[in-house]
């Protein structure tokens, strides 16, 4: 993996040159190519429509580095779209593992990348709609059609995003990706495609929420979009005051909306909060206000009927993440 802008070495094939066939990466692991992929229509915000009922929350799972390396090599071990093909690694991945129980004091905090201010326009709620969106902050974030996903740059050419908006028990159609998607002109200010991969862990299948998360990279087509639409970076940071830009489909589609509020711990890797959260946000990076850091991944929205409660759940950045992220994207890249 390259650390500066003149060269791009993705650890395996991209869209334009994925054939099918097993091969070995920059790092001499082995991928097994599963076959071509056959997505299925599937709407996101559909299945997310009025939350989801707590009586059928799953139990957090025990926090990452307390799990034995080879527990946790498993669950990593990454399920890889490139093109119209499904690739694993065909070993655990321990490697990964590792360096996510060598962290015991945090992850690194990485550098974001700003383009101009974008001015506010103020809905009719609590959120505010951002207009025009081909400036800081609606830039850096994306419309995922027609599944209806949010997602948020973190890096020149790296994106997260939430797992359940690419697979559920089996790939998700998805046709675009639009950075400052808007219903006003300019519509597509960056260009609308696909990333050249897509990762997730393999403990994903369709309600594993621990392992919620998933990384877009468009390099080396894109290698630089980021300079283009900007990065927030990442930040372990679950105190004070958060944000998140979305793509809500209760709003026209797609519009871009801000809103703030506060994380709440929580057991595991998921965090709670108060951000005013509506289907299509999911996959949205919710930044510190301060620092303008990722520090989690909206992934899911609870309620209870007694007592009435509904609570929503970013997918927290922790070691877990980082190290996913810098093993399977060009990431962090200055």
């Amino acid at each position: 993996m390259s650390d500066n802008g003149s060269k791009i070495s993705m650890l395996g094939p991209t869209g334009k040159d994925a054939t099918g066939k097993d091969f070995v990466d920059a790092n001499g692991r082995q991928w097994q190519c599963m076959g071509k992929m056959v997505p299925r229509d599937f709407s996101v915000v559909d299945d997310e429509a009025g939350g989801r009922d707590a009586a059928y929350r799953p139990e957090p799972e025990p926090e990452a580095r307390t799990l034995a390396v080879e527990a946790l090599a498993e669950k990593l071990q990454p399920r890889r779209l490139v093109g119209e093909y499904e690739y694993r690694l065909a070993e655990p991945d321990y490697e990964v593992a590792e360096r996510v129980l060598a962290m015991s004091d945090g992850v690194p905090t990485t550098e974001g990348y700003k383009t101009a201010e974008s001015r506010y326009i103020i809905g009719g709620d609590d959120r505010v709609r951002l207009n025009p969106t081909n400036g800081w902050p609606a830039s850096a974030n994306a419309y995922l059609a027609p599944q209806g996903c949010s997602a948020t740059m973190i890096g020149p050419s790296t994106a997260v995003c939430a797992a359940h908006c690419f697979y559920n028990n089996g790939w998700i159609t998805s046709n675009s990706i639009t950075f400052g998607a808007n219903t006003d002109a300019p519509t597509a200010p960056f260009g609308s495609f696909l990333a050249d991969s897509l990762t997730l862990p393999g403990a994903w299948n369709h309600n594993e929420w621990d392992w919620d998360f998933a990384v877009l990279e468009f390099s080396p087509s894109r290698p630089d979009l980021g300079r283009q639409t900007g990065w927030f970076g990442t930040a372990q940071n679950f105190d004070g005051t958060h944000t998140l830009v979305g793509y809500p489909s209760d709003k026209p589609t797609p519009t871009s909306w801000i809103r703030s509020g506060s994380f709440t711990a929580a057991p595991g890797s998921r965090y709670q909060h108060n951000l005013d959260i509506i289907p299509g946000d999911s996959g949205a990076g919710a930044y510190h206000n301060t620092d303008q850091r990722v520090a989690g991944i909206q992934s899911t929205q609870w309620f209870t009927t007694i007592p009435p409660r509904r609570w929503n759940e970013v997918r927290r950045w922790d070691a877990t993440t980082y190290n996913f992220f810098h093993a399977y994207g060009n990431w962090p890249r200055a």
